[in-house]
């Protein structure tokens, strides 16, 4: 799907004030003010912070007292118990605060609600339960603050401690003491950490408190979480992300090297991305199949044969939740286009039981991928739809919700994705009022998808050397995203399929002063059949280093292309001239299509154009006059026996392209 490509404005002024003082070049200077960075000392913070740059943790709101009540309960021996979450954030936050607590020799435990049971957030019956076994001191992780009337229910029982850092809802729970920056009064300058960088900030002051020392370590832990969790990459989360990084690099914590090497990136370097795409699924798939406590013991885990079992067992897990993935975003595909849905404003598919709860997020994902429309998936039991939901820019999906709220069971969630409830039978009425919220709020506009460029580049901008000072934007992630460029005007010189699958594109392209640049472009392949040797294009791309047989050169990773092609122009001439010429040389045993193709470009590269010679091929396809036959690796075209005479109107590209 083409996007729109979108340049945003500069001020020049402050592109060269970065660059004379910071010492970097104009087109990092342009990166960091399009990341919202407008003033010399931020710039500076960015490319400079270290962990020396962190907050004092006792600004935040309510952590001296969080940390005199938590020194107690160390002290007296009492029970502590920390109540996570399923996710990544809530099993690491987990994680990090249990190994703290036993460095500082506590004996605390543990809670992870199941998805499928309890569901997210405090539990009345799992609290209940932690209530009857003498648990003195409850800390939460990633969870609590919108649970108001259970703190309330069981604050008297316990003493309840929330870290948190969703959205505060009105009123705040009745808790002992509540971690979060974002909460109404508090102070903490920084307001993006995920929910285990709360728990690092209290981990940072109870080891002040109670050591008079720097908490050592740890953020490899906090890393795994702000990454997964998708928070912004930006202030303390970079730095925390950075220095995590590190960590994991240099082999800390046993469990997460033991991911590591599941994962395939022993010994490779780290990247923000490559956790996101490798190693938090990995540890996700536990609370979406079965039970999110086994990614816990895993970062708990110290024994590394142990550890590696642990971890082959959520990488199994992560394969079984690729394939029902894989499954249900297909059969949603299907129902979709069906039903004749895909032009809806708002995209609805659903299932039995078999479309797994713990699973539909993703697929909803996906199909906002396919489709760009905003999306709900829903798998219903008993006659209830649980449905997972993910958006668009300029779709505010918790507010679509809201819309609807009275045909709904329960919904909760934020612009860009949420949950929600629904009786079966109100499925369709759920589609028409979305879909009429969808109408009045949406314009054709909104549809097309947006790609923001972090400027244009000449084709010798494009070295080892830029791509060296890029790297001093990492780690990349949300609020941080990898730089878009574009390249416009270039000539296609070179291109082919890649991979076992022929799935992907590789090209080359020149500029006018022929500097030749090259890309790739990963699950681009259908680009192949729109593109010639010899068209003009414009690229938008990120860049990489390519290392091949000891070799490094810089790359183009391409992430459109908007190419100036020629409309193919047919005629009974053209075609009788193509017919005849494939004759000369199509083998009875047949051709490569790739290289039947290029070889009658290029033998009639001085009478035709090769858009106007490739249409005139699908003709002779569509038409019988040719055919074509599959093998493992490629399509072979040959000449089959003609039982009567072909009729160039039956072909839809003849009807297209073709001239009275």
């Amino acid at each position: 799907m083409k996007k729109k490509w979108l340049e945003p404005a500069v001020e020049q002024d402050m592109i060269d004030t970065f660059s004379q003082n910071l010492g970097i070049s104009p087109i990092l200077a342009r990166i960091l003010y399009n990341r919202g960075i407008h003033d010399l000392h931020e710039a500076d913070h960015f490319l400079h912070d270290t962990s020396d740059d962190l907050y004092d943790p006792f600004l935040m709101k309510d952590m001296k007292k969080a940390v005199v009540r938590i020194a107690a309960a160390l002290e007296r021996k009492e029970k502590i118990v920390i109540y996570g979450d399923y996710d990544v954030d809530g099993i690491t936050s987990t994680s990090l605060l249990y190994s703290v607590l036993r460095d500082l020799g506590g004996t605390p435990d543990y809670h992870i609600p199941r998805r499928h049971t309890e569901g997210y957030g405090l539990n009345e019956e799992a609290l209940e339960s932690l209530a009857e076994g003498q648990t003195d001191l409850l800390i939460t992780v990633d969870c609590g603050i919108a649970s108001h009337d259970l703190v309330q229910a069981f604050k008297d029982r316990m003493t309840i401690i929330v870290t948190d850092h969703h959205t505060p809802p009105d009123p705040l729970p009745p808790a002992y003491a509540i971690l979060n920056p974002k909460q109404p009064g508090c102070p903490y300058p920084f307001k993006d950490l995920a929910g285990a960088g709360v728990a690092y900030k209290l981990c940072q002051a109870l080891w002040q408190y109670l050591r008079h020392d720097s908490l050592p370590g740890y953020t490899e832990l906090a890393a795994l979480a702000t990454i997964a969790d998708l928070v912004s990459l930006s202030g303390e989360n970079r730095i925390l992300v950075t220095t995590g990084l590190q960590r994991m690099q240099e082999g800390y914590n046993t469990g997460l090297q033991a991911l590591l090497k599941q994962a395939g990136l022993e010994d490779k370097p780290l990247s923000a991305g490559r956790i996101a795409f490798t190693v938090a699924p990995r540890l996700n798939a536990a609370g979406r199949l079965e039970d999110a406590v086994q990614g816990v013991k895993l970062l708990l885990e110290t024994d590394p044969d142990k550890a590696l079992a642990k971890a082959k067992r959520l990488s199994d897990l992560n394969t079984e939740r690729q394939e029902i993935e894989r499954q249900i975003t297909a059969k949603a595909k299907e129902q979709i286009l069906a039903g004749g849905h895909e032009h809806d404003g708002v995209l609805i598919a659903w299932g039995g039981p078999e479309w797994n709860p713990g699973v539909i997020g993703i697929a909803a994902s996906r199909l906002v991928e396919a489709f760009y429309r905003p999306t709900l998936v829903i798998s219903v039991k008993d006659h209830v739809g649980k449905g997972s939901c993910r958006s668009i820019a300029g779709f505010n999906m918790y507010e679509a919700l809201s819309s609807a709220a009275d045909i709904l069971i329960q919904f909760g969630g934020h612009q860009m994705a949420a949950g929600f409830s629904v009786a079966e039978d109100q499925i369709e009425a759920l589609r028409t009022r979305l879909n009429e919220y969808a109408a009045a709020h949406m314009t054709a506009e909104d549809y097309e998808p947006k790609l923001k460029l972090d400027g244009t580049l000449q084709a010798s901008d494009v070295t080892l050397d830029l791509i060296q000072e890029l790297s001093r934007l990492e780690p990349y992630g949300m609020g941080n995203s990898r730089p878009v460029f574009a390249l416009r005007h270039m000539r296609i010189s070179d291109k082919w399929k890649m991979g076992q699958d022929k799935k992907h594109l590789r090209l080359t392209v020149a500029d006018a002063q022929g500097i030749t640049v090259k890309g790739v472009g990963w699950s681009m392949a259908e680009e192949y059949d729109d593109l010639a040797e010899g068209d003009e294009a414009d690229l938008a791309f990120q860049l990489e280093l390519n290392e091949y047989q000891g070799n490094t050169t810089p790359q183009m990773v391409v992430q459109d292309i908007h190419a100036d092609t020629e409309r193919p122009v047919l005629d009974r001439e053209t075609m009788v001239t193509v017919y005849r010429t494939l004759r000369q040389f199509v083998p009875e045993k047949g051709l490569s299509v790739a290289i039947a193709r290029q070889k009658l470009a290029d033998l009639l590269a001085g009478t035709y154009d090769a858009h106007t010679v490739r249409a005139a091929l699908q003709v002779l396809l569509e038409i019988g006059v040719l055919a074509a036959w599959k093998t493992p690796s490629e399509s072979v075209l040959y000449f089959p026996q003609l039982a009567g005479k072909m009729q160039l109107e039956t072909s839809p590209t003849y009807k297209k392209y073709g001239q009275a």
